[in-house]
């Protein structure tokens, strides 16, 4: 990239979740013909360098990663330029990532990105636009200001979860939060625009809504990012506005421009920066040989399980699925990650003692899996997801119905409007075995049975019909349709406005 020319700075968050469609982003960005420099954090850069290692070759390959040389889109000739930033995380994949430890790098990687951007300002290499992940959109306003940029704020939820956040100060102020009160867990809010009426048990266990806010650090953290997103001269949203045309108008008519993009993974296919561009952005190793055996599966036989990342697998959870994967004889790829192994040194360890001889043959566990090609293929019946909204928006695009298991995050609200709103899905247990604890009995069994429902039940059915159906709307929204008008216009705006 010469050292005048006009470019986008992509700054991204360093989890699987986020660092995928924002790369996704950059790539089509790159594909419009505009020079992208794309900021990953340290921990990110590490990853991605040992799973490109292991996986196809692709755009960022070892020796790419060690020299940063520009990646050159074929079609347009425009860059992505690689720079890497100081995050304080670990960088073994075998140590667990607790949510609160990538929260507690924000300041590092914030203050990387500010001293990235005085140096090339003195280089005379500002970049013309800024592209933050909103979790960094405190940082965004900051630097908009510090040197005269305008900025776009990335979110990688939906647009449901992201007006409920907006709300957040409402919700306070209606004494929905905190809600400590004998039934205040289940108030229905039935007051936020575009959204159907929403417990306040299935706000995002990431609110800590128990807590009072003045010593709940997760939701001054959320009330922060908003005070600060709605300053952002665009905000993207990866999801597609058929899914949520509702909310996304009535944010609009709130006063924030916002625009739905994804789901972005979907967009690379116009990009000519590398075929195996999806696995760029893979933080794992992914292992192809799980392919190989979906082939010799009968179709929509298979239950894929996999939960993400990041969300913890505790080993008594491991046991539980175990006996009910076992018990319930449906066929099953499990991705169990390095990170969820408990300190054990083999699955034989892990999991119930002749669980892996006793369901051989129509089992594989692997570390880590290709998720697109797995749901992408005939063999795949249904999703047993933590529900993390890549996943989401990855099963729905490949019309594969969803059995949620949400561990953190947003993704207990994820799974409330992929059971009431889409309709494309059921939830792993009762909504009563999720208020109380049960015995270990009774969650093997619920587990199970739910299992046999999404697999071979009438509401499995129901669920891959509409989960097909959003599977044509999804595509259509990336091939012809609102998302893609959408990119196409942001990247227009961004070469005749921003880069001129």
């Amino acid at each position: 990239m010469s050292a005048m020319e006009p470019h986008v700075m992509v700054v991204t968050l360093p989890t699987q979740g986020h660092i995928g469609p924002l790369t996704s982003l950059a790539h089509f960005l790159a594909a419009s013909g505009i020079p992208v420099v794309l900021v990953h954090s340290a921990r990110a850069h590490a990853l991605l360098q040992a799973a490109s290692n292991e996986a196809a070759p692709s755009v960022f390959s070892a020796s790419s990663f060690s020299s940063f040389p520009d990646l050159v889109n074929s079609t347009s000739g425009a860059t992505i330029h690689i720079e890497i930033v100081a995050d304080g995380l670990p960088t073994d994949p075998k140590q667990r990532l607790e949510r609160g430890t990538v929260l507690g790098s924000f300041n590092t990687i914030e203050k990387g990105v500010e001293e990235l951007l005085q140096k090339r300002m003195v280089e005379k290499q500002l970049p013309k636009c800024l592209i933050l992940d909103a979790f960094f959109s405190s940082l965004g306003q900051r630097l908009a200001v510090k040197f005269r940029l305008p900025w776009m704020a990335f979110w990688a939820s939906s647009a449901s979860v992201f007006s409920l956040s907006y709300h957040i100060p409402e919700l306070m102020a209606k004494g929905y939060i905190p809600a400590k009160e004998e039934g205040a867990m289940d108030r229905e809010i039935d007051f936020i625009p575009g959204l159907s009426p929403i417990a306040v048990r299935d706000l995002p266990k990431g609110f800590d809504v128990e807590l009072d806010p003045q010593s709940n650090p997760r939701l001054l953290l959320v009330c922060n990012i908003f005070e600060n997103v709605k300053h952002a001269d665009w905000i993207l949203v990866n999801s597609f506005f058929e899914l949520e045309s509702a909310v996304v108008q009535s944010l609009r008519e709130a006063g924030l421009h916002l625009d739905m993009v994804g789901p972005l993974f979907m967009m690379h296919s116009l990009s000519s920066v590398s075929s195996h561009a999806t696995a760029a952005a893979s933080l794992l190793p992914e292992d192809t040989s799980c392919l190989t055996w979906l082939d010799k599966q009968q179709e929509t036989s298979v239950l894929y399980v996999s939960f993400g990342s990041i969300a913890p697998m505790e080993e008594h959870t491991v046991t539980d699925l175990a006996h009910a994967l076992e018990a319930s004889n449906a066929n099953f790829l499990w991705v169990i990650r390095p990170d969820c192994m408990s300190g054990k040194d083999s699955l034989q360890q892990l999991l119930p003692k002749g669980f892996m001889e006793r369901t051989q043959n129509r089992g594989c566990v692997v570390s880590w899996a290709p998720q697109l090609a797995v749901l992408g293929h005939r063999s795949i019946g249904a999703f047993l997801s933590h529900c993390g909204w890549n996943s989401i928006l990855e099963s729905l695009s490949h019309g594969v119905p969803i059995l949620g298991f949400p561990q953190a995050a947003e993704q207990n609200t994820n799974l409330r409007f992929v059971v009431e709103d889409w309709k494309v899905g059921l939830s792993l247990f009762s909504e009563k075995q999720q208020k109380e604890p049960c015995n270990t009995s009774s969650m093997r069994s619920q587990a199970e049975c739910s299992i046999a429902e999404i697999m071979r039940g009438e509401t499995g059915a129901e669920a891959r019909k509409h989960a097909l159906e959003w599977k044509k709307i999804a595509v259509a929204a990336c091939t012809s349709g609102s998302s893609l008008l959408n990119l196409q216009r942001i990247a227009n705006e961004l070469i005749t406005g921003y880069l001129a």
